[in-house]
């Protein structure tokens, strides 16, 4: 029998990782009605790392408040906190651009919520409780893990930190810590649309 080199053996796993990971994501949003994403990516657009799959969404409890409406004018999603963590989580460190802070925040993709209701790839636009809306470029957040996140440092966020849902990005590529990116941090996220 021939064996691999670890470092063969550790990229077959991580491709091996990446597919089951594009797969429970694609039944997550299956199950909620989205259409299918592929289990390999499409050609240029990468799999992104997940640090937990996708579980079935939870019904909604009587009273249970909504937290997040993803629309796209004929299919509308409306998801409590619970159902916000059953979809695929992403986690990485970043500076808040506006806190000057920095935090491990974990949330869902804005490739994820764009898929849930079927406009994955178009620019989207993101709605804050206090008015405020932004575009977001598709070809930003299908190429980089853009995240609506609902936790930072392991904990709700507070206001105080713009929470409890707020939209962050990744430390790399450099240019999403700049001034012409401090729109794309929305603060107080309630609605996720096509952009008009």
């Amino acid at each position: 029998m021939i064996r691999r080199p670890a470092v063969t053996r550790h990229r077959h796993a991580v491709r091996r990782a990446v597919v089951i990971a594009a797969l429970a994501v694609s039944a997550a949003l299956n199950a909620a009605g989205a259409p299918p994403i592929p289990a390999r990516p499409l050609p240029g657009i990468p799999v992104f790392e997940y640090v937990r799959p996708a579980r079935p969404l939870p019904p909604t409890l009587p009273g249970e408040a909504t937290v997040l409406t993803v629309e796209n004018g004929t299919v509308r999603h409306a998801l409590t906190l619970r159902q916000l963590k059953a979809l695929p989580a992403v986690r990485y460190r970043t500076n808040h651009l506006q806190l000057r802070q920095d935090y491990t925040y974990e949330g869902v993709t804005l490739r994820d919520l764009a898929g849930l209701a079927g406009f994955q790839g178009r620019n989207i636009r993101v709605y804050a409780a206090n008015g405020f809306a932004t575009t977001i470029l598709a070809s930003d957040y299908m190429h980089h893990p853009i995240m609506l996140a609902y936790s930072a440092d392991g904990s709700s966020i507070p206001v105080l930190r713009k929470g409890p849902l707020t939209v962050v990005l990744p430390a790399r590529p450099a240019r999403f810590h700049q001034a012409a990116y401090s729109s794309a941090w929305v603060w107080f996220a309630e609605r996720v649309t096509p952009a008009p």
